[in-house]
């Protein structure tokens, strides 16, 4: 583009980014901005008047005859300063004047708009691209804008470019995509990562040395790239012009590291092409519930063996464990890890259900102890499922909607983390937020709870609630059926045995029984707490639990704290119970009709909610 461009007192402006050459000029430093405008600029050169925005000053000099199309001796237009000290006012009036839009100039023979994305200045771009300006053109590198884009991991500039129609697969001088450019090149999971949600061709090849994004992330050593690209299906066995496959570019290279994560994705994607594993992928869920459902009996079946010898059963449950990995990292999917936590919740209650029948029922068999535990149980599984079944509030954005919606904040000064998500690229709504283990956005999001495998949001934290509820319920039903069953059959509870004696009773009469106890204890304490923090919010704030950790945070760096109980959403105790579980109390209480949070967006708050003035 330029040498490097010098500040109007003869300092040279140094810009370091991810990139080897030194490129841009120099950008504005706000308090030599205040300084300066106390200064006597009538005799400023009409350069330093547009480094720094005076556009009174340009005027004046434009007025008496200078042309804004004269370059200086390095070919330097007065549009190419404004454009990277992102002097809007300025790109206006010398556009306005008769400069040129697409004007080369510089040492890499750049545009305005080259400098401009260069520097990261989007709404520069935007108002260039708005008065003619042409982002396929090439700079002296034969690089196009959305390629320095890249380069300088401009996320939003790159989201821009590819919404007005720029095609994220187009080719540099060398044939390389922007893909390739930055498997390449920028070391770090970005902006390969949000390139790869843009939908670009991750097969094609440069014209020269005929390499994949792949084969160019082997070449640099990108670790980061590379498992993108893994994981995004890139052909491992694709062959440069050389005929080399990127695992023996990575040999040639020497890098340990990327010979062994690519010899183990040939080796699992081997596997998994096999007919037996094909058949294994579309029944995994069920295969994996039905490994931890007999994993979990095993372990109770070791623990309860009519046998004194203790090095028996560790050396079975060592046993166990080992199979247990070896069957993990065989047969578990990324999908089913996910599950893990969930299947393991519904593998224990049912061996909980059983046990309640095997061990409690001779003890507890009187009507007055079955129904409500049977029927505490039904809502278990009632709302366990509603809440795991339930769309929590995805934010759902088609490619032409997220398209309209970048171009939308972008023009409106708006295209940053607060109002747009640059994994899911869609608008967020008030109170959502991107849940990295489901990669969406919920609305009106809680946390993602690992023992439903889903995430709470507003459409199913209602559910959620009644299910601690439940689970609650049934664990306290499980630990008096358990104190009741020690005592019938244990011996437990005499006040002359102490504690060791009473634990010593509790093993050596049911293993199983203690089993069972530990994981209802584990489960039943966990809803517990969780319940009552859900209450507590959903009464007395009005939040969720990610808006009263975010705001806790908050006001640990600030001097005057915001108050927890003051926010938009806080509207007093039944009104917000009301509101939350959609009941009037048989018309006691005024609820509002029920929100869509989904397309609840800032500015957009309903009026009965603006409470207080302060937002979350």
């Amino acid at each position: 583009m330029s040498s490097p461009c010098k500040l109007p007192h003869g300092h040279s402006h140094q810009h370091s980014h991810h990139h080897h050459h030194h490129h841009g000029g120099p950008e504005e430093d706000p308090a030599a901005a205040v300084q300066n405008t106390a200064e006597d600029y009538s005799n400023w050169d009409i350069v330093k008047a547009t480094q720094h925005g005076m556009l009174e000053r340009c005027r004046e000099l434009v007025d008496a005859g200078y042309d804004v199309r004269q370059p200086d001796k390095e070919n330097v237009t007065l549009l190419h300063w404004a454009a990277i000290n992102n002097r809007l006012e300025l790109v206006k009036y010398f556009i306005s004047k008769g400069a040129i839009v697409d004007q080369l100039g510089g040492t890499l023979n750049s545009t305005p708009l080259h400098w401009a994305v260069r520097q990261g200045h989007l709404q520069m771009v935007i108002m260039l691209m708005r008065c003619g300006a042409d982002p396929t053109l090439i700079d002296g590198e034969g690089y196009s804008s959305l390629h320095l884009a890249v380069l300088f991991q401009h996320l939003p500039i790159i989201a821009y470019l590819v919404s007005k129609g720029q095609s994220v697969d187009s080719p540099d001088m060398n044939g390389m995509t922007p893909l390739m450019l930055s498997a390449h090149r920028i070391i770090g999971l970005e902006p390969t990562n949000f390139l790869l949600k843009l939908n670009p061709s991750i097969h094609a090849t440069d014209k020269v040395e005929r390499n994949t994004a792949l084969h160019w992330a082997v070449v640099s050593g990108n670790v980061n790239a590379l498992d993108l690209l893994l994981e995004s299906g890139c052909n491992l066995d694709a062959v440069n012009a050389k005929g080399e496959t990127p695992l023996e570019i990575a040999r040639q290279t020497r890098n340990r590291l990327t010979v062994h994560i690519l010899a183990g994705e040939a080796q699992m994607r081997s596997r998994r092409s096999s007919r037996i594993m094909k058949a294994l992928q579309q029944y995994e869920i069920s295969l994996v519930s039905l490994m931890v459902l007999l994993i979990i009996w095993a372990v109770g079946y070791v623990l309860d063996m009519n046998t004194d010898s203790w090095l028996l059963k560790g050396t079975l449950l060592a046993l166990l464990t080992a199979a247990s990995q070896l069957f993990a990292r065989h047969f578990i999917g990324y999908k089913s890890q996910k599950s893990l936590p969930a299947i393991f919740f519904s593998c224990s209650i049912f061996w909980m259900f059983l046990t309640w029948f095997i061990y409690f029922l001779p003890s507890l068999a009187r009507m007055m102890f079955q129904l409500p535990f049977i029927i505490s149980m039904l809502f278990l599984f009632y709302f366990f499922y509603k809440t795991w079944s339930t769309d929590p509030g995805y934010i759902k954005s088609s490619e032409e909607e997220s398209r309209q919606t970048i171009i939308t904040l972008a023009e409106a000064g708006c295209l940053d983390g607060r109002l747009f998500c640059t994994s899911c690229l869609v608008k967020k709504p008030v109170r959502s937020m991107h849940c990295q283990t489901c990669n969406s956005c919920v609305a009106r999001f809680d946390q993602h709870c690992m023992w439903t495998g889903q995430c709470i949001g507003a459409g199913n934290q209602h559910y959620f609630v009644l299910f601690l509820g439940s689970l609650s319920l049934v664990g306290n039903w499980m630990i008096y059926a358990t104190a009741v069953y020690w005592s019938d059959h244990c011996g437990v509870g005499s006040k002359k045995d102490g504690m060791w004696m009473m634990l010593s009773h509790m093993i050596d009469c049911s293993p199983w029984v203690l089993y069972m106890f530990c994981l209802v204890c584990t489960f039943t304490i966990w809803a517990s707490l969780m319940l009552l923090v859900q209450l507590y919010q959903i009464t007395f704030l009005g939040l969720t639990t990610q808006e009263r950790i975010s705001l806790q945070v908050q006001n640990r760096h600030l001097k005057h704290q915001v108050s927890l109980r003051r926010t938009p959403f806080n509207r007093g105790c039944r009104q917000n119970l009301s509101d939350f579980f959609h009941c009037q109390c048989f018309g006691l209480i005024k609820s509002q009709q029920a929100i869509d949070w989904t397309k609840q967006f800032h500015g957009g708050i309903p009026p009965a909610r603006m409470r207080h003035p302060q937002t979350v």
